[in-house]
């Protein structure tokens, strides 16, 4: 509407103004003159609109562009600051892990010499210990032994490998075991079957049955028993072979006296 208005008005005042300079002259040339100022007028007036409404186009375009880069700004604040509390989250974990490759540099100290001391100490558990799975046991010492000494073996796996031996020697002091072996007496070589309770005791049949005894821990050799000890330790056989039910038995003990 005010378009509209200021062109009827900017058209009345050029009609004005002609009619003001040419009322005397000749009304054709007059009438010519006031068409084509009225037609340059109208393109000029066209020409304005269309410039403002590319004006008011980009404006809005420009505002749109505005909004979005305000939405993108809002957006990467709010990143930066996830970054900046991310960055010091990861700084605090370097610091812990650095801490923690200095204890473990100085664990590695003293842990490599304290694995030495236990494999000495599992060899001294062994020489005094009951007299069972000799060959085994000993291959696996040495086999420790090596492992600890070996240059190209990291702690780590020194350390596995003294865990499990320890592990294999703990539980030979649980449950029971049945083996025949050839004990050398005084008496010569004899095939006999034999029990171990743990590392509470080790006790022998003889094949037969005849004779039974015990390993003397004190003295460090096989003893025959009396014929009371020989049939609890035939039924302690019969126990562990489950050929009959568990049951109480009577039997010399480890350091004690038969």
């Amino acid at each position: 509407m005010k378009q509209k208005l200021f062109f009827m008005v900017a058209v009345t005042s050029l009609v004005f103004c002609v009619l003001a300079t040419t009322s005397s002259a000749d009304p054709e040339p007059f009438r010519e003159r006031v068409e084509a100022g009225v037609a340059e007028t109208v393109t000029v007036g066209k020409k304005s609109a269309g410039l403002r409404q590319r004006w008011q186009a980009e404006e809005r375009l420009l505002a749109d562009e505005a909004h979005a880069l305000e939405l993108e700004l809002k957006l990467l604040e709010a990143r930066s600051r996830k970054l900046q509390g991310y960055s010091q989250q990861r700084q605090e974990e370097i610091l812990r892990l650095k801490s923690g490759l200095e204890d473990m540099a100085e664990i590695g100290i003293r842990l490599e010499p304290y694995l030495d001391d236990l494999a000495v100490k599992i060899k001294e558990i062994n020489d005094n210990d009951l007299p069972f799975s000799l060959v085994e046991r000993e291959r696996r010492l040495a086999d420790l032994n090596d492992a600890l000494n070996g240059y190209d073996v990291d702690l780590a796996e020194k350390l596995r490998r003294l865990m499990e031996v320890l592990k294999i020697e703990a539980g030979f002091g649980r449950g029971f075991e049945v083996s025949e072996e050839v004990l050398n007496k005084d008496t010569g070589e004899t095939a006999v079957r034999v029990l171990r309770l743990g590392r509470i005791g080790l006790y022998y049949l003889t094949l037969d049955g005849a004779k039974a005894g015990w390993f003397n821990r004190e003295l460090k050799v096989w003893e025959e028993l009396s014929g009371g000890y020989s049939e609890a330790i035939k039924e302690a056989l019969r126990m562990a072979l489950k050929q009959r039910a568990f049951d109480l038995v009577c039997l010399p003990v480890a350091g004690g006296k038969p």
